[in-house]
């Protein structure tokens, strides 16, 4: 009877221990409750779609890179300064070009210099020299026609040889020439400079001014100056430091904070249930109480859906969507529940259309 009955309820009250155990087991044990509850956040519309934002200043922040490569031998700002268009921000080595300077401003002068005796011509101190030498050449001429006159005379009587008046006769006729030739000389100094030489004076002052205007842009290039008004967020940039045209970060980023924008990311997905215009609440990431609201004001939509880059490191983030992005604005300082800087995240809220289908029947809903 001890193996007909007792043995079998042992082997099952076994076997109910053992799944008991299993089943235990398995649950773990039971969570703990946390010492402050999280909050939570209440619907702020009926109807409405969330994105991510980023604070940025009012013109996008701005980038700003060197011209040229080059050394940076002095840094103008820092980091909160106000400055206007036209500030300079830093400065790179200009010894080299400074010098080239001194070299284009030396041909420069040297250009002006031989325009300007080109107009002034002739010298005065030239022109009592021409004329002596026509008056020396007339009388020259006169000598040599004596000399022909005499030689000729005597050739004719057969009293002297015809190489005496041959020579006497070519004499003449270059003492003749060289009367011409100094008149010439006589009569071109007195007009002054061909004109033609003149216009290729004044090319050669416009070709080295502006090599000098040139060198001077390339010097002014070297100091970067602010386009914009605005305030320095970053300095990334030092005295002494290499800057490169590509560079992975900015040297320097300028925004204008008076006023700052919200670029909110909006799903392509919930694109349908968008509409421009509609009101918008942001709070800081973490931070959904209802007194740390900041009420947003429309003002665009940036019409050109694009890969998503703002990245908000939820785990169930996803990163292969496309997003809208939406520009609103943010209160001014005064009426700001917060602080907010530039760069920081923000979880918006956007009004949203109803939507046409029922989520529970995928039907349209009368």
């Amino acid at each position: 009877m001890f193996i007909k009955y007792v043995l079998p309820l042992l082997a099952a009250a076994g076997l109910g221990f053992a799944i008991y155990t299993v089943v235990q087991a398995r649950q773990g044990p039971p969570p703990s409750k946390p010492i402050l509850e999280p909050p939570t956040r209440p619907a702020i519309f009926e109807h409405e779609i969330a994105g991510a934002g980023l604070i940025e200043a009012k013109r996008e922040n701005i980038p700003i890179g060197s011209h040229v490569p080059g050394v940076v031998t002095r840094v103008h700002v820092k980091v909160g300064d106000r400055v206007r268009a036209g500030d300079p921000l830093f400065t790179l080595d200009d010894r080299a070009l400074r010098a080239e300077l001194r070299v284009r401003e030396a041909a420069l002068a040297a250009a002006e210099a031989e325009l300007h005796r080109l107009e002034k011509a002739p010298r005065p101190e030239d022109l009592p020299v021409a004329e002596a030498a026509v008056e020396e050449a007339k009388a020259r001429l006169a000598d040599a026609e004596v000399a022909m006159n005499r030689a000729k005379h005597l050739y004719e009587r057969n009293a002297g040889p015809l190489s005496d008046y041959d020579t006497t006769r070519f004499a003449y006729y270059t003492a003749k020439a060289t009367l011409a030739k100094v008149k010439a000389d006589l009569d071109r100094l007195r007009k002054g400079t061909w004109e033609e030489d003149l216009q290729v004076a004044r090319a050669k002052v416009e070709q080295a001014r502006a090599q000098v205007q040139s060198v001077q842009i390339d010097l002014e290039r070297l100091t970067t100056t602010a386009l914009t008004d605005g305030e320095v967020l970053q300095v990334n940039v030092r005295p002494g430091q290499y800057a490169a045209i590509v560079w992975k970060e900015p040297l320097i980023v300028l925004g204008d904070v008076e006023t700052l924008h919200v670029r909110v990311d909006i799903d392509e997905h919930d694109l349908p249930l968008f509409r421009p215009g509609a009101p918008a609440v942001a709070t800081l990431r973490g931070h959904p109480y209802p007194e740390d609201r900041f009420p947003l004001e429309f003002v665009r939509v940036e019409p050109y859906v694009i890969p998503k880059k703002s990245l908000t490191g939820d785990n169930s983030e996803r990163v292969d969507t496309r997003v809208l992005q939406v520009i609103y604005r943010l209160p001014d300082a005064a009426h700001r529940p917060i602080d907010v800087y530039v760069g920081q995240q923000m979880d918006v809220y956007l009004e949203a259309r109803p939507p046409k289908y029922s989520t529970a029947t995928k039907r349209a809903i009368p």
